[in-house]
């Protein structure tokens, strides 16, 4: 792999395994996050317990998504894009994206709209790191049929 080659795979590694880690924290969390304590303006204690039921399945959807969008990426990562799949080069960050913009869109909405201290930047550092790991991958720029001739693959 080339030096661009590598770095955007260790971007997207390093992509892949914080969505987990947001994943798992998201899992085990047996409240609500602070900022979501913030947004409410209200102690986990003070809701009822319908509410705590409530915002428990949230963070647990929350969760899910960051851990199954990590672990996508992570493995397009290490099997079809190391292969050098075009089609690789062009999902991952799909993924990533499309995660990340909606993250940006719900966590900005909230800190606008309740002044909450969201991670909306969190997001907005990842939708630049994968525009960056984009366009340093092996794939941006080249074309389908390049991939074709050196794979045998037939596009249909």
């Amino acid at each position: 792999m080339s030096t661009r080659d590598k770095i955007a795979f260790v971007i997207y590694f390093v992509g892949s395994l914080t969505l987990i880690t947001f994943g798992i924290v998201y899992l085990s969390c047996s409240t609500i996050m602070p900022y979501h304590q913030e947004a409410i303006n209200m102690n986990w204690e003070e809701l009822s317990t319908g509410l705590q039921v409530l915002f428990q399945a949230l963070i647990k959807m929350a969760a899910a998504g960051f851990f199954v969008t990590g672990l996508s990426i992570l493995i397009l990562l290490l099997i079809p894009f190391r292969r050098g799949a075009q089609w690789a080069h062009w999902a991952i960050p799909l993924l990533g994206i499309v995660w990340n913009v909606f993250s940006l869109y719900v966590t900005a909405t909230v800190a606008i709209k309740t002044h909450a201290s969201t991670p909306w930047p969190a997001a907005l550092v990842g939708i630049i790191f994968i525009v960056v790991a984009f366009i340093l991958s092996p794939g941006f720029g080249k074309s389908y049929q390049a991939e074709s001739k050196t794979t045998g693959e037939q596009r249909s």
